[in-house]
């Protein structure tokens, strides 16, 4: 493999670091086709003992496993482990397994960082095993409550994208943005940048997965994709896809995390009852979900924090907004471009939903 002169460096520092060890985090940062993944894996495969890789959500774990970091899994498989029935009886809740990977390992990578939370990382920090974590500063702000590792400057920088990556379409979008360029209709290999009028039914059908900016967007591509797939109910039904919004580390729920409905079961004390498994993750059980209605009939916006709060939080996931997308990538994805309504972050935000897409993008404005 041969390196850039500015990922030799990089390599250098993470080297002396793993040698002296004068902190317990490295943070290595790079934009979209900067390879620090590729970098990341390199010095895995230098290490003396095992390496653990680990990513926010399941989605962002899988895409590690298909760039070559084997087993990687996500944060909270990684360090939990299900202790039994929590006190309601809804499925396994889950506590610091001190004799997991991260126990073990000479060394844990962590991409995607920016999704982390103070208590996720604290908890990942407290087996003492050293890490590294892999971040974008060009993404947009993180998910509220995130950002635990990216509150310091990286210690190694990474802007340069090498020549095979600035060939692939997806990272040519994302640095015209980068470079305050907009983005011009027209295809780009297997991308394109299309006129809304040009997006039918059937490319929304297809698509592993619909981003947009706002809410209220969000609210009425889920009705619009649902009421396509022939789903009748207001309530979520078997097979549909649901996203978290809120973390509960206790039953492994993530915010951001996608998760398909198994099983429904009556209500119970007013709240909907469902077995859900998350996507892209083998070794998870379904895990029982309680969720008020409201979430469902008003949207999670409306919702009074009192009663959101006795309640585990989702809201159907076909259409995303890029916040809660952040950390996750899908092979196919369909873009609508809202950048307009984050002013200031208007570039970012862009940059961040292109970069969701590992293989083909279509953005609509």
């Amino acid at each position: 493999m041969e390196w850039s002169p500015q990922q030799e460096e990089a390599l250098r520092a993470v080297l002396s670091w793993l040698k002296t060890r004068p902190t317990q985090v490295f943070r290595l940062f790079g934009y979209a086709g900067t390879g620090k993944t590729t970098l990341a894996r390199h010095l895995a495969e230098g290490v003396d003992g095992d390496v653990a890789f680990g990513a926010f959500t399941g989605k962002a774990a899988h895409v590690l496993r298909t760039k070559g970091c084997a087993d990687a899994s996500t944060i909270h498989s990684m360090i939990y482990r299900p202790r039994g029935e929590d006190e309601d009886g809804e499925g396994p809740s889950f506590t610091i397994n001190r004799d997991s990977t991260a126990a073990s390992a000479s060394l844990i990578v962590i991409d995607e960082c920016s999704m982390v939370d103070e208590d996720l990382g604290r908890d990942l920090l407290s087996f003492g095993t050293p890490v590294l974590v892999l971040g974008d500063p060009a993404q947009s702000p993180p998910v509220k409550g995130g950002g635990f590792f990216t509150e310091a400057e990286p210690d190694a920088m990474l802007s340069e994208v090498h020549r095979q990556a600035a060939d692939n379409p997806i990272i040519r979008l994302s640095m015209d943005i980068r470079e305050g360029q907009p983005l011009d209709y027209g295809t780009y290999g297997e991308s394109r940048v299309i006129h809304r009028c040009e997006i039918d039914a059937d490319a929304i059908l297809a698509t592993d997965q619909v981003l947009v900016g706002r809410n209220k967007t969000r609210r009425l591509y889920n009705d619009r994709i649902r009421e396509l797939m022939c789903y009748t109910l207001q309530m979520p039904e078997v097979g549909e896809k649901l996203v978290c919004l809120r973390n509960d580390k206790a039953k492994g729920l993530l915010n951001g995390g996608l998760w398909t409905v198994k099983a429904a079961h009556p209500p119970k004390r007013g709240k909907l009852q469902y077995d859900v498994k998350p996507e892209d993750t083998l070794k998870r059980k379904s895990v029982r979900v309680s969720i008020a209605p409201e979430l469902f009939d008003e949207g999670s916006e409306e919702v009074p924090y009192a009663l959101r709060r006795r309640s585990d939080e989702f809201a159907y996931g076909y259409a995303m907004t890029v916040h809660k997308a952040q950390g996750s990538q899908w092979d196919n994805v369909v873009l609508f471009d809202e950048s307009w309504a984050f002013r200031e972050h208007q570039a970012r935000w862009l940059y961040t939903a292109v970069t969701r897409a590992a293989e083909k993008i279509s953005v609509v404005k």
